[in-house]
């Protein structure tokens, strides 16, 4: 068994990530720090609606955590793998988590919550939950996890149920960190303004308020409104997750001279995450009692509020870097 406690990656209960906080759990177990990593965290986009039945919140795109700035800035690389091949059998996995566990490292294993008895989704919904796996009873077949989501430290579940249910894992390793997040300014000059990205911070508003107005003119409509909450809001929950993400990270990056403006702006995008979760609620209870225009109207100028606070905080990052 691995000495690994389980770390929380935001003060929210519900404006967190269960993968987020597996990898908190073993940043903090090898001494180091992983806020860099949601140094893309300030983008957004929304496509085009690919399908007639694709819902509004399926065009919406938050990037994933970066694992090159993991790498770069923390010296951890994180590997996923999916369980879409036929040689990742029962044995293989078996293997893998032996040999892993083994060298010292826990695997995140991503599964779905509807088999996991301790999860809230438990008979209920499919969906995709993951833990870290830090021991391993081969001769009973057990594997012991650690769920630093909802703070469990030691599960032990049975091997053959985890693997069926297993639909991607992760593994850790260490490497030699090549860049410093000591200076802030080269930090956001390299994460906000790489004339690499495909997005840049000035074309964020426009897509959250395409993303406002789609929702303004249809709503959200579903033929069981009860039963699609849920999946809703565990979509919808992205979006403040990612805002949250940034505040983090430039609180981190901030460090010891804690500059007032990057102080400040780090606070905004803590107080637009709270705000669209509170939106993501309120667009819940609006769909579940008829999806009245009036009330998608009030949400709808709440969300412009808030894309405008975020265009604002944008722009006065950029002009800090340049």
């Amino acid at each position: 068994m691995l000495n690994i406690l389980p770390a929380k990656s935001t003060p929210y209960p519900t404006i967190r990530s269960c993968i987020d906080d597996s990898i908190q759990s073993v940043a903090e177990g090898l001494s180091k720090g992983n806020k860099c990593m949601y140094g893309n965290a300030w983008q957004l986009t929304y496509a085009d609606q690919q399908s007639p039945d694709q819902q509004l919140i399926e065009r919406v795109h938050i990037p994933h955590i970066s694992r090159e700035y993991l790498a770069e800035y923390h010296g951890i690389q994180f590997s996923y793998i999916a369980r879409d091949d036929s040689f990742m059998d029962n044995h293989f996995m078996l293997d893998m988590l032996v040999s892993q566990i083994a060298s010292g490292m826990p695997v995140l294993v991503g599964f779905d919550s509807y088999n996991c008895p301790w999860c809230n989704a438990y008979r209920k919904l499919h969906t995709s939950h993951a833990c870290l796996a830090i021991g391993l009873d081969r001769s009973h077949r057990r594997v012991e996890l650690l769920d630093a989501y909802y703070g469990r430290p030691h599960e032990w579940v049975d091997f053959d149920e985890l693997e069926r249910s297993c639909h991607f894992y992760a593994i850790f390793t260490e490497c030699e960190e090549t860049r410093s997040p000591a200076d802030w300014h080269s930090v956001l000059k390299h994460t906000l303004l790489n004339p690499a990205n495909e997005l840049q911070p000035a074309d964020v508003a426009g897509h959250l308020r395409v993303y406002a107005d789609t929702y303004l003119e249809a709503g959200i409509s579903a033929e069981s409104p009860a039963e699609y909450s849920s999946y809703f809001l565990m979509a919808a929950n992205s979006i403040p997750i990612s805002r949250v993400r940034y505040s983090l990270f430039l609180n981190y990056i901030s460090g010891d001279s804690n500059p007032a403006a990057l102080k400040q702006i780090a606070d905004s995008y803590q107080y637009a995450g709270e705000q669209w979760h509170a939106v993501n609620q309120f667009m819940m209870k609006i769909m579940c009692s008829g999806n009245k225009l009036g009330q998608r109207s009030k949400i709808h100028k709440k969300m412009h509020e808030i894309i405008n606070l975020e265009e604002q905080v944008l722009q006065e990052l950029v002009s800090l870097v340049v």
